[in-house]
């Protein structure tokens, strides 16, 4: 080889040698200014939703991170279907010391570029909340590498992003659980890890699980239910729910709370859980008290039950403790809240037990109240909770279910109208002839379909031609109308066909089987529960306007009156779809139609 021909080889070399540095330094820089970009990236997407939060106040928060969870829902599209490096994915796994269900997957890209990572988070929850905040996660994780993440510490991560001071102490432990999930999956995905790393384990040893309040009456459904979220290890605080009626009418009859709160004093001794009392006395006389006693008073049948769960114990008594750090109230109702991950909303549904079942009296909750509550014993028979009560040998094992309405204890309805209505006679006609048979005290005194008690207040003449029933009440002339002939024809309609009003739809919207394609209203056929009781009666419904319309059963009911609900349940289903009150145009068109036959005679 001569010289020049080893001098050109020695130059190739340089060369080769001189482009194979200068690829190392383009490589190095090209990946900081990578990083640099997700990091700039990254930094700005957490200013972005920084601004987002950092006007928010806590009665925003949860509407928030709803529509985040809708967006999340929506959005769900792998990012990693256009890269050409290695993909693994982690188990679903679920995020421990959550009331809600909460499952996260998170995926590792390891791009062929210059051996580059980054991660994809996704997964899904069975409550809103807990769904957005997995959404905020996983858009601030989604622009960043696995090693940023593992930097980050995640009981500062609801601080970083701007949203401890708007969510509760339940739900900031939620996400920082959520940060854990996912910095455990990284670790177990390393190449370099062999560690097997056991999530609920890992961060139940430093996590709070949200706290409950768990509403505790003295009865043996509010205990069980007490004991299975104490077996599930939540973090509970019982409270007893002391109302205004309990001393303002204690001289009618004996009032049961005492008793009830020494109960409730030993099932949390037992149990080791703390219990309060809390007066909700002035919070009940104005929405649950007031109703009844001006529902009553024209005429109506109030249902002061219903108001009690929507307007006190999952309406003002979340509003008494919302700032100490709960995340749900849980009860001993008979009902089963379902998670529907196609809408995102949850759905009630009636419990197995028919007789027991109290979605009835759970029809005008809202979804953002069904968000915060748990029914532990809903999918239960009666029987299976007194065996649970059994085997908890809970104190009032053997207690008596009680009976009556919500707030009246011992005392008679009769006796509670007395007191704060009084007297208002009037007289007692017969609905066909129009003759008078008796008077009566009062028109709140007695209901629509009610044959019991009525023939103490008409003539003895009359009460011979009985059975009698009420048919109607005219409370402007405080009249009420009774028949001896409620079976016949003549009542068929009265007792089949009513108009509802003030509709309350779960899901806000009407289903879509009550209009057409082209949207205009159409009948639609529901089951329906004209009161609370195992009964249930086929109807349709055809709606006038968004929140009124017309039903007619399909079989004859005792007594429909104002003021009462229909709950209307899905066709052959235990769904619960929402609820009307049976309007005061059902008296007029009774009353419209007498007066029409009134003058057909007197003719």
């Amino acid at each position: 080889m001569t010289l020049s021909q080893k001098s050109q080889q020695i130059l190739f070399i340089l060369v080769v040698r001189a482009i194979i540095v200068n690829c190392f330094f383009l490589k190095n820089d090209f990946h900081k200014s990578a990083k640099k970009k997700i990091i700039f990236k990254h930094a700005k997407h957490q200013n972005d939703l920084f601004e987002e939060t950092k006007s928010l106040i806590p009665e925003e928060a949860n509407r928030w991170l709803v529509e985040k969870g809708f967006e999340f829902i929506k959005s769900k599209e792998a990012f990693v279907q256009n890269d050409t490096g290695e993909i693994v994915k982690s188990s679903r796994q679920k995020v421990p010391g959550c009331v809600a269900n909460v499952y996260i997957q998170t995926t590792l890209v390891r791009s062929d570029i210059f051996n580059a990572s980054r991660i994809q988070v996704d997964g899904e929850a069975d409550a809103l909340v807990s769904r957005g905040l997995l959404a905020v996660l996983s858009e601030i994780f989604n622009q960043m590498s696995p090693d940023e993440v593992l930097s980050l510490d995640p009981t500062l991560i609801a601080e970083k992003l701007g949203l401890r001071r708007v969510l509760s102490k339940g739900r900031n432990d939620g996400l920082a659980n959520m940060c854990k999930v996912v910095q455990l999956q990284i670790k177990g995905m390393s190449t370099d890890s062999e560690e097997i790393i056991d999530c609920e384990e890992a961060i139940l040893e430093d996590s709070t699980v949200p706290r409950v309040a768990v509403l505790l009456s003295g009865g043996v459904d509010s205990a069980v239910a007490l004991n299975i979220l104490k077996q599930k290890g939540y973090n509970i605080t019982a409270f007893y729910l002391k109302i205004w009626l309990e001393d303002e009418l204690a001289h009618l009859g004996q009032c049961p709370w005492e008793d009830d709160f020494r109960i409730c004093e030993a099932i949390c001794s037992q149990a080791n859980i703390p219990l309060e009392a809390i007066s909700l006395q002035e919070q009940y006389k104005d929405r649950v008290i007031s109703y009844t006693i001006n529902e009553a008073e024209k005429g109506r049948t109030p249902n002061p039950d219903i108001m009690c769960n929507s307007r006190v114990k999952f309406g003002c008594f979340y509003d008494v403790i919302e700032n100490r750090g709960f995340d749900y109230i849980a009860s001993g109702h008979y009902a089963q809240l379902i998670f529907d991950k196609k809408t995102g909303l949850k759905k009630l549904f009636r419990a197995p037990d028919s007789v027991k079942d109290q979605s009835y009296f759970l029809c005008t909750l809202t979804q953002q109240q069904f968000e915060k509550v748990l029914f532990p014993i809903g999918h239960l028979q009666k029987a299976e909770v007194r065996e649970l009560a059994q085997s908890f040998n809970l104190p009032n094992k053997n207690r008596p279910d009680s009976q009556g309405l919500c707030f009246l204890g011992k005392v008679k309805f009769e006796d509670f109208l007395r007191a704060y209505l009084g007297e208002r006679p009037g007289n007692i006609l017969d609905a066909t002839t129009g003759e008078i048979l008796g008077r009566h005290k009062g028109v709140w005194y007695h209901t629509v379909g009610q044959r019991k008690g009525i023939g103490k207040v008409l003539d003895p003449k009359a009460t011979s031609r009985g059975p009698w029933y009420v048919v109607s009440k005219d409370p402007a002339k405080d009249v009420v109308y009774i028949s001896n002939e409620y079976d016949e024809e003549a009542f068929k309609v009265a007792r089949t066909d009513v108009i509802v009003e003030d509709i309350h739809w779960f899901t806000g919207e009407p289903p879509p089987s009550v209009k057409t394609e082209s949207g205009a209203y159409q009948e639609a056929q529901f089951d329906m529960k004209i009161r609370h009781g195992p009964r249930i009666v086929q109807g349709f419904l055809l709606l006038k306007d968004g929140s009124s319309g017309s039903v007619k059963l399909g079989k004859r009911d005792g007594g429909l009156a104002p003021g009462q609900f229909i709950v209307f349940y899905r066709l052959n289903s235990t769904e619960c779809l929402g609820a009307g009150v049976i309007s005061e145009r059902h008296w007029a068109k009774f009353l419209v139609a007498r007066e029409r036959m009134n003058k057909s005679v007197i003719r």
